[in-house]
């Protein structure tokens, strides 16, 4: 039974107030919604059928074997290498280590036109190497030891570094009688970067050099303080040296420093452990004090508020003040100068516009302030009402948790299905001829390189823009079921006879509106793919030389970017005017909107200034456990970066102050869009009573004719009750007798 001071359609005549027996809103566009969810469902199942993401976490070697995995092999493959069974080698080893990541992830190969610009042998390993073997020439001309030391390593630790089979099928004592094996099964210099070409190429058999590695992401990274011992080693040769610098800034530019990923990791992993404690403190920290914020905020925006106008006007006093004095000292300055030089003359004029301009904008903001400062009063007010609303509802501030959740589940499930869209390619052979000085070992070898399916770019543009559509549409569904949980307050005179606003709010979202919903997330995404698609534009033509393409492209960048946040906007209005008055979405955004244009001023002071308040109380969260945490830690001498768990701190402690005042802020919207409809469809006259509170009553043109009208209602209310109470104790004392 919905409650009696929600309208029914019999009483929407006089267009106030929320209905309670709304109807559904915007049908065909929850329809295309599930047809198109359906659409990414299928898309799913063709990506589980041929893709493989474990080539992504694992990586897989030169042949298309996965590393770690068992491995089938592809009909259109006859490489004798693919399809092996590799659960034993979990470990990718890059033959020329200065092709590793991120660039040789998409392909094995890269081709110009019709030539191979990059190719290097990747084989899965049992475990990284542990020592370094770097090819050095002796100075009588003595080749090096690197294949004597692959063999034996292999002997020793039964680890083989060369190809797949090598030295059990093809290296024995009879092959290589009387002849270098390093000239036979060591390429020569026709492949790789020009590292591995200095050492022989990078196409195996076997490595042209190795180096002490750490495993990462299931990569073997080659160690940067190994690379610098080999050099001390070897100071006397220039080119080992130049092949140490080089490896070593390849590797420091993959990593971004100079201290190795192994150290980085076990540091960061070493604090965060030993810290766990004082981490745990500062976030629980962070809660208290963002639901203390809470609490207080609407005292705190009445001090904050006025604490900023207050700052505001002595700047706009003082900053004219300042540039006025400098134009003076540097006239005077000027006149008493022996010489007087033409560059000075400019200085003077220039300082006399700066002052100028600075005193006409202050003016103006100091006259804005002035006159506004009654509109002032009516945020402060509105803030005070969403701090008594929300308290009254006090879970709805851990409605965000739930939504964090949604996007996290649906971000994870989005990621998984991507990777088999992304390894969702074709296997192709590439084959080419090895040539070895001397020797004819097995010249002729076939890599396998995956190719894209023609029409991928397409699923990519779908499953990406559903990835925008629906993270969209679960922030449009919280958005106006909190925003129908707070009008619940408003639209109702008694406020004690609101049950259950925030579960009514969400039924009514799940129930009637989802339509909207889907309506207006569905503009926000085609926003953001249009965005997306310019950005992959901008980045491909960044070396363009022409600068007229890229400022028309930033332009455009820019543009879409403001129009979005115009469309979020109004979206967010439209679904707080969906809430209380059922409207569909084009109906609610051309009445948000006119209610919006007639209070053009309300809107810029409740939007700018309170915008920049709750900033202020996320901003102030942050710093209050940052310096929590740095009176904790910083002296912590067990600690090699405590600054690495402040920041995690710091990064729970927004994302907690964004949860709480994003509710805060949907409740000032909507607030404020139902004063602006209640003022003016009502005019507080007996029979168009205003719904808004007393307090809030006070900013409205009758406001004194209102609030009279409003006590006396109240007083007639009390009076019809003691006057049923005593009816109904004379009866009870009638029937007794």
């Amino acid at each position: 039974m919905p409650p009696k001071e929600f309208q029914s359609k019999e009483e929407d005549k006089k267009d106030v107030g929320p209905l309670a027996d709304r109807g559904c809103t915007d049908i065909i566009c929850i329809i295309i919604f599930i047809v198109f969810l359906a659409g990414m469902v299928a898309v799913a199942y063709f990506a589980f059928l041929l893709g493989d993401p474990w080539r992504i976490i694992n990586g897989y070697d030169s042949f298309g074997n996965t590393c770690g995995r068992k491995n089938d092999k592809p009909s259109n493959i006859s490489s004798k290498f693919s399809g092996l069974d590799l659960t034993s080698k979990p470990y990718l080893m890059y033959f020329d280590p200065t092709v590793m990541l991120p660039s040789s992830l998409s392909s094995v190969a890269q081709f110009g036109t019709g030539n191979i610009k990059e190719l290097t042998m990747m084989i899965c390993v049992e475990k990284c190497p542990s020592k370094n073997v770097v090819g050095v020439f002796s100075t009588n001309g003595i080749a090096d030891q690197r294949f004597a030391t692959y063999k034996e390593i292999f002997d020793n630790e039964k680890v083989s570094y060369c190809q797949y089979d090598f030295f059990e099928s093809y290296y024995n004592d009879g092959l290589i009688a009387g002849k270098d094996a390093n000239k036979m099964f060591i390429p020569e210099a026709t492949s790789g970067s020009e590292l591995a070409k200095s050492y022989g190429g990078a196409s195996g058999p076997c490595p042209p050099f190795l180096f002490d590695s750490k495993p990462l992401l299931n990569r073997c990274l080659p160690d940067t303080e190994a690379i610098k011992a080999i050099a001390d080693g070897v100071s006397s040769s220039q080119e080992a040296n130049s092949t140490v610098e080089e490896i070593t800034d390849k590797i420091n530019q993959l990593l971004g420093t100079n201290v190795t990923a192994e150290q980085v990791m076990k540091y960061a992993m070493s604090d965060v452990m030993n810290s766990y404690r004082e981490v745990a403190v500062m976030c629980c920290a962070s809660l208290v004090i963002s639901f203390i914020m809470i609490l207080l905020l609407g005292w705190i925006a009445q001090i904050m508020i006025y604490a900023i106008a207050l700052c505001t006007a002595v700047a706009c006093i003082a900053g004219p003040a300042y540039f006025w004095y400098v134009w003076y000292k540097a006239k005077e300055d000027y006149d008493n100068a022996p010489i007087q030089v033409p560059s000075q003359a400019e200085n003077v004029e220039t300082l006399m516009v700066y002052a100028i301009v600075v005193s006409v904008v202050c003016l103006v903001v100091l006259l804005l302030i002035i006159f506004l400062r009654s509109r002032v009063g009516l945020m402060v007010t509105i803030f005070k009402e969403a701090g008594f609303m929300v308290m009254r509802m006090i879970v709805i501030l851990f409605t965000p948790i739930l939504l964090a959740v949604f996007i996290l589940a649906w971000s994870a499930l989005w990621t998984f299905v991507s990777g088999f869209i992304y390894t969702a390619d074709n296997p192709k052979e590439l084959t080419f001829t090895r040539t070895y000085k001397e020797g004819d070992y097995d010249g002729g070898i076939a890599f396998v390189i995956f190719e894209d399916q023609a029409y991928i770019k397409w699923v990519w543009l779908y499953h990406l823009f559903g990835l925008y559509w629906v993270t969209e549409f679960l922030l449009a569904c919280h958005e106006m079921a909190i925003a129908g949980a707070f009008v619940q307050f408003y639209w109702t005179r008694d406020k004690s006879k609101v049950h259950f606003p925030v579960v009514r709010g969400i039924w009514w979202v799940f129930r009637y509106h989802l339509g909207t919903v889907a309506f207006g997330s569905c503009i926000i995404a085609i926003i953001q793919l249009i965005r997306t698609i310019l950005a992959y534009i901008q980045n491909k033509t960044k070396d363009s030389t022409s600068e007229i393409v890229k400022y028309l492209l930033m332009c455009l960048q820019c543009c879409l970017w403001c129009f979005e946040k115009v469309m979020k906007f109004i979206n967010r209005n439209a679904y707080i005017y969906t809430a209380f008055k059922g409207s569909n979405f084009c109906t609610s955004c051309k009445k948000v909107f006119g209610l919006l244009m007639s209070n053009i001023v309300r809107v810029g002071i409740v939007n700018c200034v309170g915008s920049f308040i709750l900033f202020l109380g996320k901003f102030l969260v942050v710093l209050v456990v940052l310096a929590l945490g740095y009176f904790m830690m910083s002296k912590d001498e067990t600690l090699y970066f405590w600054a690495i768990p402040v920041l995690i701190a710091c990064i729970f402690a927004f994302a907690v102050a964004h949860t709480f005042f994003s509710v805060y802020e949907i409740g000032i919207d909507a607030i404020f869009i139902c004063f602006c409809e209640d003022e003016t469809k009502n005019d507080g006259t007996p029979g168009r009573e205003y719904y808004m509170s007393k307090n809030l009553m006070q900013w409205v043109d009758n406001s004194s004719e209102a609030i009279a009208n409003l006590r006396r209602k109240k007083k007639q209310q009390k009076a019809q009750s003691k006057s049923k109470s005593k009816s109904t104790s004379d009866n009870v004392t009638m029937e007794d007798m």
